[in-house]
């Protein structure tokens, strides 16, 4: 069982939503040469892990949400599991805790776990001005990262980003 627990609390969670929104829709209106791409399904290996928490630590108090756009997190997940489809990973949480809440079963159903299901999704700091932002359905599958350029460099040089795809992300 992960240390890291669904979001329960409706304000919290749309608070988070919100901004995860905007994100998305700042992707679709930023040119792809200022976005770093990656393959949307890293978020459950070990090194993306380690990007995102080395990122929120060099620009943050190392806290960041993991926040699903689509299925729809409300007529959907909040719906059938009473819960929301996102998490806060604080600092003191391991690797584990993190793909254990990736892959819990939100209630008696593993394949709506959010590391299966979830067909978008944005990770923002808890403080901080960069975020990722993936869809699996967007080109096979791909995730951006954006920020100010400390970070752009910083993740540049920490992490294998691929060349830019010619087509811009859709909005949610």
């Amino acid at each position: 069982m992960s240390n890291i627990d669904f979001i329960y609390d409706r304000e919290t969670f749309t608070s988070l939503w919100q901004r995860a929104r905007a994100c998305a829709q700042k992707v679709a209106a930023t040119p792809a040469s200022e976005l770093l791409h990656f393959d949307s399904s890293n978020i459950a290996t070990q090194i993306f892990q380690g990007l995102i928490r080395e990122i929120a630590n060099f620009k943050g108090t190392g806290e960041f949400a993991v926040i699903v756009l689509n299925p729809d997190p409300f007529s959907y997940f909040h719906f059938h599991f009473g819960k929301y489809p996102g998490f806060i990973v604080k600092a003191h949480h391991s690797d584990d805790d993190f793909i254990d809440i990736l892959m819990m079963d939100p209630g008696d159903s593993p394949a709506d776990a959010i590391g299966f299901y979830s067909e978008q999704y944005v990770v923002l700091p808890i403080s901080g001005e960069w975020f990722m932002y993936a869809d699996r359905g967007w080109d096979g599958g791909t995730g951006v990262l954006t920020g100010p350029p400390d970070v752009m460099t910083f993740a540049r040089e920490s992490f294998a980003f691929y060349e830019n795809p010619d087509q811009p992300p859709r909005s949610t």
